[in-house]
């Protein structure tokens, strides 16, 4: 894994920590041996969480999407909000009111940072996805065909997020709109 993409995990952190924390979680609901609960690797399975083969492709499904699926609310409600505020109602840094700090600005930052990092962690590992491509053979012929979409983005979106292309997308549209408003 380069340095490049490990600083991106680790700029993350909360996006990557929520991540692990809903894929164990799935993997505890689904009955999956887990190896390993370390959930911050200093590898590409940067909030990933180590665990045996899930033996169905239903399974195997809800591990990889159902933690994304939260991490996808959860990331764009938080981002949306404070995104709006900022930059679609004009918070400012400076409270007009008192001259000082404006805790909302602060608060709004933090925020968009969480829902930025939450994004950036919707996608699977790239080992669960592959796992999920190949074993949809497995599948019933009416859930191959229901869920094909779904997987196919899954797989892409990981291979993606192996080289952080989301979170320097994240951070293009973040630097953009601050410069714009």
């Amino acid at each position: 894994m380069s340095r490049f993409t490990w600083a991106f995990g680790f700029l993350t952190v909360p996006g990557a920590v929520m991540r692990a924390f809903l894929e164990h979680l799935m993997l505890k609901i689904c009955r999956v041996p887990v190896e390993d609960t370390a959930y911050l690797h200093p590898s590409e399975l940067f909030g990933h969480v180590e665990h045996k083969p899930v033996r169905t492709f239903g399974r195997g499904f809800a591990v990889c999407f159902v933690p994304g699926f939260f991490l996808f609310l959860f990331g764009a409600a938080t981002a949306g909000t404070a995104a709006l505020q900022l930059f679609g109602l004009g918070l400012h840094f400076r409270s007009v009111v008192t001259g000082g700090v404006s805790v909302m600005f602060l608060a709004c930052v933090v925020l968009l940072y969480l829902g930025l990092s939450f994004l950036c962690h919707a996608f699977p590992s790239y080992e669960d996805a592959l796992y999920l491509w190949e074993s949809r053979e497995t599948a019933k012929p009416a859930a191959r065909i229901l869920l094909f979409p779904f997987t196919a983005c899954m797989r892409a979106g990981a291979f993606l997020s192996r080289f952080g292309v989301w979170q320097i997308l994240y951070a293009a549209l973040t630097a953009i709109l601050f410069i714009k408003f």
